[in-house]
C-alpha cells in the first residue's frame, strides 16, 4: 500500500514540476494564502470571543494584530517549506534559506500590522476582511522577494 502510494506521489510529482515555476506559485501561494488567512480569522474570531467575556477590554484592531502576528508564527514555516521544495526547487543552505524567508516574512508584517489597522481604523473593515485586502496587494510582492532574495539560485 505505501509502495503504492508513493508510486502515485512520484507519478504527481513529475507532472507538477513541469508547470512553469509562476503556475506553481499561483498555486502553492494560493495554498499558503488561504491556510494563513484562515488561521487568522480563526484566531481572530477565537480572541475576539475572549475579549467580548473576559477581563480583556482590547479594542478591535489590537485584538486583530495579536492574532495576526500569532498568525505569522503558526504559518510562516508551512510557506518557506512549501515554497522551497513545491514552486522553487531549492537545494540551497536550508537555514541560511530559512532565515531568509523569515526576514522577508517580517518585512511583510512590518506592513501587513498597519495595513490592516488602518483598514479597520479607517474603513471599518472587520480585520478578517482587511487581511483579505492587504492579501491580494502581498501576492506579487512576497513571490519577487522569494524568487529574487530567499530562494535565489546562485549561477
Amino acid at each position: 500500500m505505501i509502495k503504492a502510494i508513493l508510486k502515485l506521489y512520484l507519478w504527481v510529482e513529475n507532472i507538477w514540476f513541469k508547470f512553469p515555476e509562476k503556475l506553481r506559485f499561483l498555486l502553492v501561494g494560493g495554498f499558503n494564502t488561504v491556510f494563513a488567512w484562515s488561521v487568522f480569522a480563526v484566531l481572530e474570531w477565537g480572541l475576539g470571543k475572549i475579549n467580548m467575556v473576559g477581563r480583556w477590554n482590547f479594542s478591535e484592531i489590537v485584538v486583530a494584530n495579536i492574532a495576526l502576528i500569532t498568525q505569522y508564527v503558526i504559518t510562516i514555516n508551512v510557506s518557506f517549506l512549501t515554497m522551497r521544495y513545491y514552486v522553487f526547487r531549492s537545494h540551497g543552505k536550508f537555514w541560511q534559506e530559512w532565515a531568509k524567508a523569515w526576514s522577508v516574512y517580517i518585512f511583510l508584517y512590518l506592513i501587513n500590522a498597519p495595513s490592516i489597522s488602518f483598514l479597520m481604523w479607517m474603513f471599518e473593515f472587520e480585520g478578517w476582511q482587511a487581511q483579505g485586502i492587504y492579501l491580494i496587494f502581498s501576492t506579487i510582492i512576497t513571490f519577487l522577494l522569494h524568487k529574487y532574495y530567499s530562494f535565489r539560485q546562485k549561477k
